[in-house]
C-alpha cells in the first residue's frame, strides 16, 4: 500500500468522522470514520487499507479505556451477573448452531462455509479456523465484516435512540496525566505483543484491557483524555470502513444478501434475549442488548462507552461469548455434520 494511499484513507476517516460528529450522527467518529473511507472507496475503485499497527494501537487504546472502567465497586456487582453472563454466551452458540443451518439452504454453500461465517466469535479466529476446516476463507472473511458493521451501526443508532444510561464510572472521573497514561500505554502494549505471540484471542484489545483494570481495580477512578479515545474511534471506523470497496458489493451478491439476511435474525433474537436477561438481572434492556449483540469486542465496547451503557458489563458478556465460541465452535462443527443438521456438501440449487 503506497503512502499515498494510506494518507487519503486517513483524511477520509478523519474528515467523516469531524462530519459525523458535526451533524450528531449516533457513535459519530466510528460511523462517520466508516462511511468516510467507504464513500472514497467506492469513488476511487481502490481499497484504503488501514496498516495492522494502526488498527492494533486503536484496539489497545480502547482497551486501556475500558479497563479503567474495573473499579473495585464494579467487580462485586459483575460477580452477581455471571449466571447472565454465561446464559450470553450459550445463547450466542446456539444461534450460530441456529443460524448455519439457515445461511447454507439460502445460499446454498458448503457445511463449513455456513457454519464459520456465522460462528459469533473473534472474526479472524473464526476466519483461520474456517480455513482449516476447508471453508471458503474469503466468503467467511467477508459475512464476519459484513456482520461487524452491520451490528455496529444498527447497534450504534438504537442505542442513540432508544439508550437508557447507566454509566458505572463516577462523570467526573479526572484525565490520568500523561506521566501516568503514557508509561500505562507501554505497558499494555507490551503485555498485547507477548499474548500474541501467545496465539491468544483478541490480544491486542485484551492484554490492555488486564493492564489498565488491575490498575483500576485498586480504587483508582480516572479516564483517558478524550483526544485519544476519538483518534482509536476514528481508526476503528477506518478499519470497518477498508471492506466496504466496489470488490465487496460485486462479489456473489447473493452471499452478501443471504449473509446480511440472517445477521438482521441473530440481532433481532438477541434483542428477544436481551429483554430476557434485563427482567431476570436488573439491568437496562439497551445494556443488555449492546453485550448480546454479535460485533466486534472493540466496537461493542466503544458504543457502550459512548452511551453510558455499562462498559465494564458488555465487555464481560462478549468476553465470554468469544472465549467460548473459539473453543466450542470446531467441537460444534464436526457434530453438525456428522448429525447431518449442516450438510457438509454444498446443496444442490
Amino acid at each position: 500500500m503506497t503512502r499515498t494511499a494510506m494518507g487519503s484513507g486517513l483524511v477520509a476517516a478523519a474528515l467523516g468522522g469531524f462530519l459525523a460528529n458535526l451533524v450528531h450522527l449516533p457513535l459519530a467518529w466510528v460511523i462517520g470514520s466508516m462511511l468516510g473511507v467507504g464513500l472514497l472507496s467506492l469513488l476511487s475503485g481502490q481499497r484504503h487499507q488501514q496498516p495492522a499497527h494502526l488498527r492494533r494501537s486503536a484496539q489497545a487504546c480502547i482497551g486501556v479505556a475500558l479497563g479503567l472502567y474495573f473499579t473495585p465497586e464494579v467487580w462485586q456487582q459483575l460477580g452477581g451477573l455471571l449466571p447472565w453472563i454465561v446464559l450470553g454466551a450459550l445463547t450466542a452458540l446456539t444461534l450460530s448452531v441456529l443460524s448455519a443451518r439457515v445461511l447454507q439452504r439460502w445460499a446454498k454453500v458448503e457445511g463449513p462455509t455456513a457454519i464459520y461465517a456465522v460462528a459469533l466469535g473473534a472474526s479472524a479466529e473464526m476466519s483461520l479456523q474456517g480455513q482449516r476446516a476447508g471453508a471458503d476463507a474469503a466468503a467467511v472473511a467477508s459475512a464476519h465484516s459484513l456482520r461487524i458493521i452491520l451490528v455496529t451501526t444498527s447497534a450504534s443508532v438504537l442505542a442513540w435512540v432508544l439508550g437508557e444510561p447507566l454509566t458505572w464510572a463516577p462523570p467526573t472521573a479526572a484525565d490520568l496525566p500523561w506521566r501516568v497514561w503514557l508509561p500505562m500505554l507501554g505497558v499494555a502494549g507490551v503485555v498485547a505483543v507477548v499474548l500474541h505471540r501467545a496465539r491468544l484471542p483478541n490480544p491486542w484489545l485484551l492484554g490492555p484491557l488486564v493492564v489498565a483494570a488491575l490498575w483500576a481495580s485498586q480504587g483508582q477512578i480516572a479516564r483517558l483524555p478524550e483526544w485519544i479515545t476519538v483518534a482509536a474511534q476514528v481508526l476503528i471506523g477506518w478499519a470497518l470502513g477498508q471492506h466496504l470497496t466496489r470488490s465487496f458489493f460485486v462479489r456473489a451478491p447473493r452471499w452478501l444478501v443471504c449473509s446480511g439476511g440472517v445477521t438482521l435474525g441473530i440481532l433481532l433474537a438477541c434483542l428477544g434475549m436481551a429483554v430476557l436477561i434485563a427482567l431476570g438481572s436488573g439491568l437496562p434492556v439497551m445494556t443488555c442488548f449492546i453485550a448480546m449483540a454479535p460485533g466486534g469486542m472493540a466496537e461493542m465496547g466503544v458504543i457502550a462507552k459512548s452511551f453510558g451503557l455499562g462498559a465494564p458489563v458488555v465487555t464481560a458478556f462478549h468476553l465470554m461469548r468469544i472465549v467460548m465460541t473459539i473453543f466450542c465452535t470446531q467441537w460444534l462443527a464436526q457434530w453438525m455434520m456428522r448429525t447431518g443438521w449442516v450438510q457438509r456438501q454444498a446443496p444442490a440449487n
